[in-house]
């Protein structure tokens, strides 16, 4: 079964401000859109169905360009872009989503193949952060299977709405999401496996 892979961007001008300490805005801005490149970049690569998500009609040219569908909606979080990414994946007739952060720089097609083999024998599957708190990647199938309940304490939140329907899966790769200065830390350490695109905004900043 082909999900559509939706990914979640802020727009990089306003994004990753808990890296005020690490990083000048500019960076902060060169490092977010930089992962996002390489997330899309690794959705194209399953040759699925890619929506991108976000409140920057600027980024919804970039995902345009880079050959994924793009819905520019206000800036209310993420909860809500990715119900509006599941939403019309469902309308346009989608049998499943996999909903994706736009911020897991070292994601390969593999890993998103991974999560929608599991998604053939668990109508909902989620993606744990490094902290195992938060969510990184979540399978619905049907789309409109829960509601995305991203943000805080997302992990345990998806968890109960998808009672016996639910699957937690480990990916190491999609494990990491940069928003502290302790996650920059540790995507420096391991630098070398993450996208094209993020690997030369470290190298910069």
């Amino acid at each position: 079964m082909t999900p559509t892979v939706v990914v979640l961007a802020r727009d990089p001008r306003r994004a990753k401000t808990r890296l005020r300490s690490a990083l000048e805005p500019v960076e902060r801005e060169r490092l977010a859109l930089a992962m996002f490149e390489d997330v899309v970049a690794a959705a194209r690569s399953t040759r699925w169905p890619v929506l991108v998500v976000t409140d920057s009609p600027a980024i919804g040219a970039r995902a345009r360009v880079a050959g994924a569908r793009a819905l520019v909606v206000p800036a209310r979080g993420t909860r809500d872009a990715a119900r509006h990414g599941a939403g019309l994946a469902a309308r346009d007739g989608a049998d499943a989503v996999l909903i994706v952060a736009g911020d897991v720089p070292l994601v390969r097609p593999a890993d998103l193949r991974r999560i929608a083999a599991a998604g053939r024998r668990a109508a909902v599957v989620i993606v744990p952060d490094r902290e195992r708190s938060g969510t990184n990647a979540l399978y619905l199938r049907p789309p409109g299977r829960i509601a995305p309940r991203f943000g805080r304490g997302s992990l345990a939140a998806h968890r109960e709405a998808a009672g016996g329907d639910g699957r937690v899966l480990t990916v190491a790769r999609l494990a990491l999401d940069v928003d502290t200065p302790a996650d920059l830390v540790a995507l420096r350490r391991v630098r070398w496996r993450a996208g094209t695109r993020t690997r030369a905004a470290l190298r910069r900043d």
